[in-house]
């Protein structure tokens, strides 16, 4: 159940989010704009970030206590949000106890800000890290003096092997999230991966922008209680002593940095009764470097919030393993429970299930893999392997396809690390102690625990390995347990999830996300006119008449007029104005001569002298126009647009440009759609897969098609034109219509917003001699208003309809660039359109 807090935090960023994101530097708010943009984080880490922000910006940097109280001035509401019946709550406050102590339970001792952050797994917590990280850098750069910043990062990785998954925090592409302006800060940061004990830490006193990544035995701070005796342990408590001095000037030259935010992987070990030894040093170091300088923060990032089925008090966000699954984030899975089966028919019959759901077909250009779980080396070499192997020689499967990892097969770490390529051939991982926690391969859609691991919580960590989502999300994971395991998982997910296998497992996806990466980099040159409009200022402003009398016409006056649907004769309701109702609406103010004044200079950047100089050749008093402006605030729109009308001439340069522009820009990012429509997300490898292997199309993979028909049409402008020399390339351009990631668009005037705005043609056929055929796809139903808005068309009017439009529209591109021609193809029939498409590739091949 969630937190009182996190439902009044969500509900407090939401409002934000909605009203603009006010309160925050402009810094911060072009770095959100950015992200929009490109679209490359996942909708949960973005709200996370935002979440961040919110706190750190907004409600103050404070620690979760004082934002409960912000949150909950009342007590009586206190005591609710905190858990108290009504009766316990005035009961509470009639022995006057003190809410601070409860508060204190609830929430610690901590005077620091400790914020939990759960994202389930494959939704980027790592990434997310590196982002926020990257955003406290860009504000403390332009803010130093401002505490609520970081201006250097404490990574604490629950193990060693996590530190290897963290190195992503190093290669991440910040340019994804930040703006140009400020990519050179990042250039300041300088990176400490702590992986060996006695690597030392060289960090330059009273420096800034240091990330240090380590796991929390090479950092807590170190204290030896025991006195080794006989000179045989001499030698080891020498040992012993130089590891803790290493370990201790680490900590030391940690305490040195200002502005320190501390940022724990995996961290709801840490919570709970049952915290051990090592965890509560982890803690204690945090205060310890609390107490040495103010830490900005904690941050702790966990896959879930929950420890013996109860949510953490500071947990600030939460994206829940159920959320994963319906947001196509994680894949959706089947469980396969096993009772009273031994180990050989146990293995055989994964196995065949993995072989006939899966077998060889590829995703993303990746083999499908099942990963088995081993509870010991020995088992797996004596008993699992030799089973493996009886067993794929049955299917007929070879046995070169087996990859065993752990302590004593090191020599396969390199296979290992490369299972996720499409270079890997591997397809069944044996693994004991690995591939748990920080282990990403996404090309994993089975897993199989072999005997009863030593704790319920490997049973969850290596059962959910195969969650993560792949291509369109189409795969379904397997997991194969013994009855021992599979009631293990259930407890397990109940305990730190508040789910169930049954919940999960009949979870239905609302969305799919998709990763749009770049196939072939596309660029063309094309010719712009580039339009600039030079303003020269009247100098005769007496020249400049106004009438305050002229505000009182239509064009200016503010009216309301009644309407009312009514049945025609023919029984049809159509909506009428009322004849006689129009009546002016008389808007008055309060406005000073001044003020009057400060808003016609903001629309037209008239002085306030020349303002004054305007008005008195006019006749116009101060006190007229106050009264005037006042009694009809429609005058002051009249005043602005006469102003802005007659002080300026305006000249207009127009000349043409040669520019490159991009089809593939700022990739790769992510695109969201309907779980119902994610049929029309299309990859290269599944069209090969039907049609064989091809040189056309697919400049980006996947390609993201609006409807049936465009999809239909791809696929017949490729596989006919395949053969064809004269054919350079197809490219399906429709799909993204942002000009973030696509710059092959035309501009034209939209009918229906009566404004300008940019249209992103379907698709592009290129040719060897540099010609190239525009197509738009439109539905049959569109052609007739087309043909008749486009057969009215006179030339001096603007077109009504927006297909004609955007026709119009490429016709000024066209201008200056003939090497392109136009078709629109309406889908009435099949045989139609594949008439109209071949007859206008052969016109342009000709041409």
């Amino acid at each position: 159940m969630e937190t009182a807090l996190l439902k009044a935090l969500r509900s407090k960023v939401s409002e934000w989010r909605d009203a603009g994101r006010e309160g925050i530097q402009k810094e911060t708010q072009n770095i959100l704009s950015h992200i929009e943009r490109t679209a490359f984080l996942h909708k949960p880490q973005v709200e996370a970030l935002e979440t961040y922000i919110y706190l750190k910006e907004v409600a103050g940097n404070k620690p979760a206590a004082d934002l409960f109280k912000g949150f909950f001035p009342d007590q009586i509401e206190a005591l609710t949000a905190l858990g108290y019946s009504d009766a316990d709550a005035f009961k509470f406050l009639k022995e006057k106890k003190n809410l601070d102590e409860l508060l204190s339970v609830a929430f610690g001792e901590s005077d620091y800000v400790n914020q939990v952050f759960a994202l389930t797994m494959g939704s980027g917590k790592t990434v997310l890290m590196a982002v926020m990280m990257t955003y406290d850098f860009v504000l403390s750069f332009y803010h130093p003096d401002d505490a609520r910043f970081a201006k250097n990062a404490l990574v604490f990785a629950p193990d060693t092997t996590i530190i290897e998954s963290l190195k992503e925090i190093k290669t991440f592409d910040f340019t994804k999230i930040l703006p140009k302006e400020y990519e050179t800060v990042m250039l300041n940061v300088k990176y400490h991966y702590l992986e060996d004990p006695k690597t030392p830490l060289s960090l330059i006193e009273g420096s800034n922008y240091n990330v240090i990544v380590s796991n929390s035995q090479k950092i807590i701070i170190k204290t030896r209680r025991t006195k080794n005796v006989g000179a045989v342990s001499l030698f080891a408590d020498e040992r012993a002593k130089e590891q803790e001095d290493i370990v201790n000037k680490r900590l030391r030259a940690i305490q040195g940095l200002s502005n320190l935010a501390i940022f724990v992987d995996e961290a709801h070990h840490s919570y709970g009764k049952n915290m051990d030894d090592e965890l509560k040093k982890v803690k204690q170091t945090i205060d310890h470097l609390h107490g040495s300088a103010p830490l900005v923060g904690v941050i702790n990032l966990t896959g879930t919030p929950y420890v013996d089925n109860v949510m953490m008090a500071d947990t600030v966000y939460h994206f829940g393993l159920k959320q994963g699954i319906e947001r196509g984030i994680l894949k959706r899975f089947d469980p396969f429970k096993y009772e009273n089966v031994r180990d050989e028919a146990f293995v055989e019959d994964v196995l065949t299930s993995f072989w006939e759901r899966y077998s060889e077909k590829r995703l993303e250009g990746r083999l499908p893999k099942i990963a088995f779980y081993a509870s010991s080396i020995e088992d797996l070499q004596e008993n699992l392997r030799p089973l493996i192997e009886k067993a794929l020689r049955k299917l007929g499967v070879s046995t070169d396809k087996i990859l065993e990892f752990h302590t004593k097969a090191e020599d396969g770490k390199h296979e290992f690390q490369m299972l996720d390529t499409s270079q890997s051939e591997k397809q069944f991982v044996l693994l004991v102690g690995k591939g748990t926690e920080g282990w990403n391969c996404r090309s994993l859609v089975a897993c199989a625990l072999f005997r009863k691991p030593k704790s319920n919580i490997f049973v969850l960590q290596s059962s959910t390995r195969c969650l993560r989502s792949i291509g369109d999300n189409t795969t379904i994971a397997s997991i194969y347990l013994s009855n021992e395991n599979y009631k293990a998982l259930d407890k397990e997910l109940k305990s730190n999830f508040g789910t169930s296998i049954d919940e999960l497992s009949g979870q239905k996806k609302t969305h799919a996300d998709f990763e749009l990466r770049i196939e072939k980099k596309k660029t063309l040159t094309v010719k712009k006119v580039v339009r600039e409009l030079k303003s020269v200022r009247r100098k005769d402003l007496e020249a400049i008449k106004l009438d305050l009398k002229h505000a009182e016409n239509n064009e200016y006056i503010s009216i309301v007029s009644q309407g009312e649907v009514a049945l025609d004769a023919d029984s049809t309701a159509r909506y009428k104005t009322i004849v006689g109702s129009a009546r002016i609406l008389k808007q008055r103010g309060d406005m000073t001569f001044y003020e009057i004044l400060e808003y016609i200079n903001r629309y037209t950047h008239a002085g306030c002298f020349e303002l004054k100089q305007i008005l008195k050749s006019n006749n116009i008093s101060p006190d007229q126009l106050t009264a005037a402006v006042n009694e009809n605030k429609s005058v002051i729109y009249y005043l602005v647009d006469t102003v802005l009308g007659n002080l300026y001439d305006y000249e207009k340069d127009e000349r043409i440009v040669e520019e490159v522009i991009e089809l593939t820009k700022n990739y790769p990012f992510r695109i969201s759609v309907l779980e119902d429509r994610k049929g029309l997300v299309v990859y290269r490898e599944s069209v090969e897969e039907e049609d064989g292997k091809g040189r056309l199309g697919f400049h980006i993979n996947p390609y993201n098609f609006d409807s049936g028909d465009e999809r239909d049409i791809f696929r017949h402008l490729k596989g006919t034109l395949e053969p064809d020399e004269e054919i350079k390339d197809v490219y399906f351009t429709g799909g993204v219509t942002s000009p973030v990631h696509n710059d092959f668009y035309f501009e034209y005037c939209d009918p229906e917003q009566d404004r300008v705005a940019k249209y992103f043609p379907d698709f592009l056929v290129e040719t060897s001699k540099g010609r190239y055929l525009v197509v738009e796809v439109k539905t049959g139903q569109e052609q007739f208003d087309y043909e008749r808005d486009k057969k009215e068309y006179g030339g001096t009017k603007k077109a009504n309809n927006t297909v004609f439009a955007k026709e119009l529209g490429f016709e000024e591109f066209r201008k200056h660039n003939q090497n392109f021609e136009y078709r629109i193809v309406f889908t009435t029939s099949p045989r139609e359109w594949k008439k109209q498409l071949l007859e206008s590739v052969e016109s342009i091949k000709q041409s």
